[in-house]
Order: structure tokens, then sequence, then C-alpha cells
């Protein structure tokens, strides 16, 4: 497995872990917010997941199956379905990237960008990792129970080290 895959299967990992652990919580507890974060848990959960989709679509031009938009009226358990879904789609677009010659249109003050699949890359582990932060600090700041999604509870979660060693 390349560094890219694992750094891929840790994107794909902290988004499932996060949505299965926002399925305990209350649905009053869904709705907490903090400022400076994109907004309630569930909208931000959906807006991860649609990003995620857009820049798939944007490496492979073909749309997700199911897409997601932010204000659909989601269940965590649909959305976690999806994801599940979404992550197999990205193990099969990595194994095909280098065949992907990705050039990103002009759009408002941002040029077109040939070359872009890394580009695409990095603002799909980017973008979510900045958001499952902020579910993460709405939790925290809402004295909720958080999942930790470091690199090294990962890594723990594949069997490649244990608490102990």
């Amino acid at each position: 497995m390349s560094d890219l895959d694992v750094l891929f299967e840790h994107h794909l990992w902290a988004t499932r872990t996060l949505i299965e652990h926002c399925q305990t919580l209350t649905p009053e507890q869904l709705q907490s917010s903090s400022p400076g974060t994109y907004g309630a848990i569930v909208p931000t959960l959906i807006h991860i997941v649609a990003e995620d989709q857009r820049l798939l679509q944007r490496l492979t031009g073909e749309s997700a199956e199911v897409v997601v938009t932010e204000g659909d009226d989601l269940t965590l358990e649909r959305l976690h379905e999806i994801w599940l879904g979404q992550s197999e789609r990205w193990r099969a677009v990595l194994k095909a990237r280098e065949t992907l010659d990705v050039t990103l249109p002009a759009r408002g003050p941002w040029p077109e960008v040939p070359g872009a699949r890394p580009l695409v890359l990095l603002e799909a582990i980017q973008h979510s990792n900045d958001h499952r932060t902020h579910v993460n600090t709405v939790l925290s700041v809402n004295n909720l129970p958080f999942p930790y999604l470091c690199g090294w509870m990962f890594w723990r979660s594949t069997g490649r080290v244990t608490a102990g060693s």
C-alpha cells in the first residue's frame, strides 16, 4: 500500500468513524453547534460527504450513484451507507489515479488548472480533516464525547500496533 493509499484509508476510516460515533448521539445533541465551525453536526457531516462526492466527480467526470447535497434531509444511517459506497469508489479511483488527466475549468477568480489530479486529492484530504475537526470541536465544547481520529488511532484500528506496543 502506497503512502497516498494510507492517507486515503485514514480519510475513509475517520469519516466513517465520526459518522458512526454521531449515530450514538441523541437528536438534541446532534443539533449542537459552536461558533467558528461549519454549523450543527448533521449538516457538517452532509457537507463532508457532498464535497467529497464533488471532488470524486472532478477526478472521474462521473457523479455519485446517490448524490448528496447540502440541505438534504438524511439520517446518519443513510449517510453512513452512502459513505461506505463512496469509500469503495475512492479505492477504485486511487487504483487508476495515474490514468486520470484532470483539468479544472476556470471558475470565478480561479484560473483553469491543468494537471490538477494532485490538487483534487489534496483537497479531499484537507477539506474532510477540517470539517471533521469542526464536528469534534462542537462535541467537545458541548461536553459530549468525541472520537480520536488521529493517525495513531487509525493505525491502531488496522491492527498494526496495539495499546501495549
